[in-house]
């Protein structure tokens, strides 16, 4: 079975997913990744090419036909889905929602310099007023094309605030819960761990 771990900008997700397939031996598939060499090629930031995004949904089709049809083929492997849809479209994926407050989150990607020219920010209020643009961008998308809400914690196995934990804990808590959602995933109950 797969796991699927999205969130919002800034909760920690692609460190997060880096540091449990390291631990726990799983391959990542980033979405996000993807799309940020895209919109580098295309010589956009994050937030413009989410704006093309919304008017050609092209993009969002080849990922995430790409996501279903790995999921159904490499349904056996140790696959970790590093997406803000997978948990939308990989077939029996534990579905892991990384939340923390946007404040915190523009505090962590202004001084963040992997980020590359693709996301650039003036100050932690132009962060802040960004991200908050692209998280809304990016749901509007989601709804138009999908139909449905990628904000709603209800559509997650798992959710956990990423404020006060490590990284290296939020990995550990992923792996615990998943265990036991593996050992039976219709007693399962879904488990939101907000601070």
């Amino acid at each position: 079975m797969h796991i699927s771990i999205t969130g919002r900008l800034g909760s920690g997700k692609s460190t997060v997913a880096g540091i449990f397939a390291r631990k726990y031996g799983y391959e990542i598939h980033s979405t996000g990744t993807a799309l940020r060499k895209i919109a580098a090629d295309l010589g956009m930031t994050a937030l413009e090419f989410n704006k093309l995004m919304t008017a050609d949904n092209k993009y969002d089709h080849m990922i995430d036909d790409e996501t279903r049809r790995i999921s159904i083929d490499r349904a056996d492997d140790k696959i970790l889905y590093d997406s803000r849809m997978a948990w939308n479209f990989a077939v029996n994926s534990f579905k892991v929602y990384l939340f923390v407050k946007t404040e915190v989150a523009a505090k962590r990607i202004f001084s963040d310099p992997t980020r590359g020219a693709v996301e650039k920010y003036a100050s932690i209020e132009d962060a802040i007023e960004q991200i908050n643009a692209r998280m809304m961008e990016e749901n509007k998308r989601y709804r138009q094309i999908y139909h449905v809400d990628n904000l709603d914690l209800a559509n997650y196995d798992l959710v956990i605030d990423t404020a006060h934990r490590s990284c290296e804990e939020v990995a550990d808590i992923i792996k615990e819960e998943f265990d036991k959602f593996s050992a039976d995933p219709k007693a399962y109950t879904s488990k939101l761990l907000l601070d």
